[in-house]
């Protein structure tokens, strides 16, 4: 194991503020336990600013691989007496560590509060941080302060001319360029003010407009905002003739406005016009499909015509549209054609094959064991194979890889300075820094090096970036890194406790997190199952949980606790069918209410597929094929759609076209799911 290799130095390593000899009279032989203990005492250290107790500890971590974060950290405690000699020398010497950019980037912020502008441009130009729109606001800010006024402007006409706001540091700038050259021109301002309405910056472009002087861009422009204020105005015929930039871009923002109320007016004015002017490619899809969703949230009459012409018979998401509505309605006809008009190398994603040979066994009295597409596609180990193989009634496969990288291939990637850092880190529960070492290290590595890096942190016991890692290489059937079995002893004794399939509760926490303990979702869900704070607080009272507050959610035996308490509440809600409790811990209860409602009365094959949520949608399918995974590799003699608490509370819909006997067996292999 790598935690028991020892680490031999391989560079020369120097600390600021002391000398070679004296390193070499402190270092000893310092056990590799010590050494990480040795690292949070230099941390408390700095915090405390004990820097002549700090300059002991740095001599016994002088072939530590975190002693580059230690000095790090040292720098930017003491940045308001730090020279820019050091901060260079610091970034020749880790060139290849990522705390050298954030170094580097708090220095050149340092300089910028204390407004050190003769300093600031040479220290840009040495960091070597380029591309950042805010270090250019200031190199320009810095030359204006420093007279260099020419070098300022130099090229600032494409520098202003984007389609979104430039910081406030570019204001000095761009100030002296109108007031000594008169910029922008108008043609300029002309080519922004477009810019900034494809990129929806309204204000912006209303900004721009005291710019604009040319009688004819001023024409167009006052054009534009009557359609801004009026869109039905572009369904008039020949509203805007010339295939130009302005006439284009009215269209695309007018015709986007209009969809609001008036879809199918904005949808027939888009089809007259979308194949006579040169749109961008992406931008015309983009329409395309907002059209056609607008059209199918509102429904006006015609609606599907409109969005099957928006379509082409080519865009897959549009399909989606018009197949999700056939299949609700049981349309078989309609199912099987529209996925048969699909291109056929998108036929043959294993979604389509599965419900194409479905609608075919009762279009064209096709059975599924005689679709040799299916038979494949039960052999699959994901949603789709699971749901075919249970209808051919053929075992679950997990088609584990027999292949693993060479030792010798992990020796040597283990072995690097980088893997060596990012192992530390780990074992120090910096999972953030650990991350970026593996970001910089991976960022042009090939599938094999993937491999072997994720084949490390699954040793490590580090899943969340181990399955993240086999995900980049593809290595799909590398089971043992790719579904790993954690806090097993949690999951069982509180799927006992409740209830509830331990495999289903593990089968969340794969799909919700990976395994990482301290993720935070952008909407503030917590930890292995992703609890939101108020949900923890309500299931913790209602099971009577010690919890104490959202930092216990980072605590896998709490957060487990709570998510399967969660889990076992929504079980028992919805009569103990695990789909619709899957489905309501992902998107809540009452929305789940709401779908059923709407259409509760599919079978449960179709009621997932027409999930309206996207995200949610897909998370109930990967949470079904990984409890089957789970269960297979637990040994379980039935796989997940055999087990009796998958039990469907739906019924069939009245009047289904699909054939009795195959429709049966359908039901009664998904009934148990």
């Amino acid at each position: 194991m790598l935690a028991r290799q020892k680490f031999y130095r391989n560079h020369f390593f120097s600390v600021i503020g002391l000398s070679l000899g004296l390193f070499c009279s402190q270092v000893s032989a310092t056990t590799l336990d010590q050494q990480r203990q040795l690292y949070q005492d230099a941390k408390q250290s700095i915090k405390a600013s004990e820097f002549g107790k700090l300059d002991s500890i740095k001599a016994k971590l002088a072939d530590y691989p975190l002693l580059p974060y230690v000095e790090a950290a040292q720098l930017s405690k003491q940045l308001a007496s730090v020279t820019q000699k050091q901060i260079s020398e610091f970034g020749k010497q880790y060139p290849d560590v990522p705390v050298t950019t954030q170094l580097q980037q708090r220095w050149l912020n340092q300089l910028i509060r204390q407004k050190r502008w003769k300093a600031y441009l040479p220290a840009l130009a040495k960091s070597g941080i380029n591309g950042s729109e805010k270090y250019e606001c200031y190199r320009r800010h810095a030359l204006m302060e420093t007279g260099h006024k020419a070098k300022a402007i130099a090229g600032i006409d494409a520098f202003w001319n984007v389609g979104h706001s430039r910081p406030d540091a570019c204001d000095s700038s761009f100030e002296y360029w109108q007031k000594t050259k008169g910029g922008p021109s108008s043609a300029l301002a002309t080519s922004r003010f477009w810019k900034s309405v494809a990129a929806k910056q309204m204000s912006l472009a209303k900004y721009l407009r005291r710019f604009i002087t040319a009688k004819q861009d001023k024409a167009v422009i006052d054009r534009f905002y009557k359609i801004q204020a009026n869109p039905e105005l572009l369904t008039k015929k020949n509203a805007l003739k010339d295939d130009t930039l302005a006439n284009r871009e009215t269209y695309l923002y007018g015709l986007t406005r209009l969809s609001l109320s008036k879809p199918a007016a904005a949808a027939k004015t888009w089809l007259t016009v979308r194949d006579t002017l040169k749109f961008n490619t992406k931008r015309k899809e983009s329409l395309n499909r907002r059209l056609a969703s607008r059209l199918q949230s509102k429904a006006p009459k015609g609606a599907l015509k409109l969005i099957e012409q928006l379509g082409d018979n080519q865009d897959e998401t549009i399909q989606n549209r018009l197949f999700r509505t056939a299949l609700i309605k049981e349309d078989w006809q309609e199912v099987f054609r529209l996925i048969s008009n699909l291109p056929e190398e998108t036929q043959k994603n294993e979604r389509w094959v599965y419900w194409r040979t479905l609608a075919a066994s009762h279009t064209q009295g096709l059975t599924p064991a005689a679709s040799q597409a299916f038979v494949t596609l039960s052999k699959e180990r994901s949603y789709y194979g699971l749901l075919a193989a249970d209808i051919l009634n053929r075992p679950f496969s997990l088609n584990p890889t027999a292949t693993k990288p060479a030792g010798k291939a992990l020796n040597t990637l283990a072995e690097t300075p980088a893997f060596k850092r990012m192992f530390e880190l780990y074992k120090q529960n910096e999972h953030y820094l650990a991350r970026r070492e593996w970001n910089r290290i991976t960022q042009d590595a090939d599938s094999d090096t993937f491999y072997a890096a994720a084949t490390l942190a699954h040793q490590w016991g580090w899943h969340d970036q181990a399955i993240r890692g086999a995900a980049k290489a593809r290595v799909w059937d590398a089971i043992d890194i790719r579904f790993p079995a954690p806090y097993t002893k949690i999951f069982d004794k509180m799927a006992a406790e409740l209830e509830i399939d331990t495999n289903w509760a593990r089968a969340v926490a794969r799909q919700e997190s990976a395994y990482q303990t301290t993720v935070r979702s952008s909407a503030g869900a917590r930890g292995l199952m992703q609890l939101m704070p108020k949900t923890a607080k309500q299931t913790a009272k209602k099971f009577d949980v010690k919890y104490k507050g959202v930092t216990d959610l980072n605590r896998p035996v709490i957060n487990i606790n709570l998510g399967s308490a969660y889990l076992a509440q929504m079980q028992k809600r919805f009569k103990g069918n695990q789909i619709l409790a899957t489905a309501a811990y992902n998107a809540g209860p009452h929305r789940v209410d709401q779908w059923l409602k709407a259409r509760g009365h599919l079978p449960m094959d179709i009621w997932v597929e027409t999930i309206p949520f996207r995200e949610t949608n897909k998370y109930v399918r990967n949470v079904i094929a990984y409890h089957a995974i789970y269960a297979t590799i637990a040994g379980e003699s039935k796989h997940s759609l055999e087990q009796p608490a998958f039990e469907l509370a739906l019924q069939d819909a009245v009047g289904a076209k699909q054939s009795k006997t195959l429709r049966k067996q359908i039901k009664q292999q998904l009934s148990a799911y």
